[in-house]
């Protein structure tokens, strides 16, 4: 067996890919980047690092031969994604891959106001409609976001706002999401066809989070209720482009569109995100971590601040 993975120097690829290693030879690996020195330790571990780009699709085809099947981790090119998927779903059925595992996004419907949302839908669609075996994994959004990227600037203004209202969402660990991609790979026959809410085990507002946030910190947060029109005139203050530039992504900010912010906590606060499943467990057979588990892991950095 030869598993593909898409992405595989970015972070979740990584986390992915450290399961994998546990569980299956590092010979079945097949690593695809744009960056393979990045996966140097991967290749002296044995597995197979190739260079490929989802702009390029006859190097793809030829990157993706003698996979048996890939995992298709969705990319940020806000505006190109659905044309880069297309792309690599056709290169994958191209170069003999009969069965594609992708990272799509909770709350897919066809009328979410969230611009990644109608993308993923799109991708979701052309990849049924592709006659490859299919394992869709419906991500929420990551726990870690708020705790880890957000809280620190939180606790030093003592404010933070969203324009969610009270819609609900179920908050799910990165590394969660990891396991759950990890173990359909190395079982795909078993999740044929599937489509999984890949959530956290509780549904929270945002206000709920923040306030669970300001307890554990021991700082007082004030938690705004913003419209969307105040949300974006912060965005813009900030000087956050509105619309996605490559590279905006990387690992010294964590700054992205301010348009695909803004439709999905429109998103968020009309409904689309209001899903709790139990499928991690589903699939992984150990349960999800809570919301105030992963505060716990990130607090440290909180007390640094001290």
């Amino acid at each position: 067996m030869k598993i593909v993975i898409s992405g595989a120097s970015g972070d979740l690829g990584r986390k992915i890919t450290a399961l994998l290693l546990q569980q299956v030879p590092a010979s079945e690996l097949i690593l695809l980047t744009r960056h393979p020195a990045k996966l140097a330790a991967a290749t002296a571990l044995g597995a197979e690092v190739r260079k490929a780009d989802f702009d390029d699709a006859p190097g793809l085809e030829r990157a993706l031969r003698g996979g048996d099947v890939m995992l298709l981790i969705s990319t940020l090119s806000i505006g190109k994604r659905v044309q880069q998927h297309t792309t690599a779903i056709h290169a994958a059925k191209a170069a003999g891959i009969k069965h594609v595992v992708y990272t799509s996004s909770c709350g897919i419907q066809p009328q979410t106001p969230s611009i990644s949302g109608k993308e993923h839908y799109a991708t979701e669609h052309v990849l049924q409609k592709s006659g490859l075996h299919f394992t869709i994994l419906r991500n929420s959004w990551y726990a870690d976001v708020i705790p880890q990227l957000l809280m620190p600037a939180a606790i030093a203004m003592g404010t933070i706002g969203f324009s969610t209202g009270n819609g609900m969402v179920a908050p799910v660990a990165k590394a969660d999401c990891a396991r759950a991609a990890a173990s359909v790979l190395a079982n795909y026959r078993t999740h044929t066809n599937a489509i999984y809410e890949i959530t956290g085990p509780q549904l929270f507002t945002l206000a709920d989070m923040i306030a669970h946030c300001s307890t554990v910190s021991r700082k007082p947060i004030v938690y705004q209720n913003l419209s969307h029109a105040d949300k974006q005139a912060i965005f813009d203050a900030m000087g956050i482009s509105r619309d996605y530039q490559e590279g905006m992504m990387n690992d010294t900010t964590n700054a992205w569109a301010s348009d695909e912010m803004i439709t999905y906590e429109m998103a968020i606060k009309q409904g689309f995100f209001s899903i709790c499943s139990r499928h991690i467990e589903m699939i992984t057979g150990q349960p999800a971590l809570s919301f105030a588990k992963v505060v716990q892991l990130h607090r440290a950095s909180w007390d640094q601040q001290e």
